[in-house]
């Protein structure tokens, strides 16, 4: 299946990569965006875009994609933790929880519509005697001057969702 995919041009591959992954969890995260038609062989530019150096869709590029994803997230995390916690306010129950990453899904890092991307990350509170888990979505932009965390959310609490994905790719509340 692999070569299959690393075959096919990289929407199409993201597409079927996340296709393979709905059956494991459906419509529990968002999908790729739909694969443009291409109409015309891409220049020399478009198959070496400024900043990589691997041609899009390639398995090097997204390597590196999911490499720096990751990198990311870790800094965003390190950056805004204080006393060796993240904190995320959580709406819904009305607290702010002290987090440590645990780790970033790296083969789940989804390229949503021209550079925004999305991934989880598992992380497990840091309070003396709790022991929640959380998973966090991470929605994040690639631009000139590097990565940009858009949007955190928690998306599951102790693994039960708290949101899923409808057909138009829009959250939607997971009701009890």
């Amino acid at each position: 299946m692999r070569r299959i995919i690393l075959a096919m041009p990289f929407s199409l591959a993201l597409t079927s990569a996340v296709m393979s992954q709905a059956a494991e969890h459906p419509k529990e995260h968002p999908t790729a965006a739909p694969p443009k038609q291409q109409t015309a062989k891409p220049s020399a530019k478009e198959e070496h875009p400024a900043g990589h150096e691997h041609p899009a869709g390639s398995k090097a590029w997204n390597k590196q994609m999911r490499k720096e994803f990751n990198e990311v997230v870790e800094n965003h995390v390190k950056k805004q933790s204080v006393d060796g916690a993240f904190k995320v306010t959580d709406e819904k129950l009305g607290k702010a929880w002290p987090l440590k990453l645990v780790g970033v899904h790296k083969k789940r890092i989804v390229q949503l519509e021209g550079n925004s991307f999305f991934a989880c990350a598992d992380f497990k509170t840091v309070e003396k005697g709790a022991k929640d888990k959380l998973d966090l979505d991470f929605y994040a932009t690639k631009g000139p001057d590097g990565w940009k965390i858009d949007k955190t959310v928690i998306h599951k609490m102790n693994g039960k969702p708290r949101y899923t994905y409808n057909d138009k790719n829009e959250m939607v509340p997971v009701t009890d």
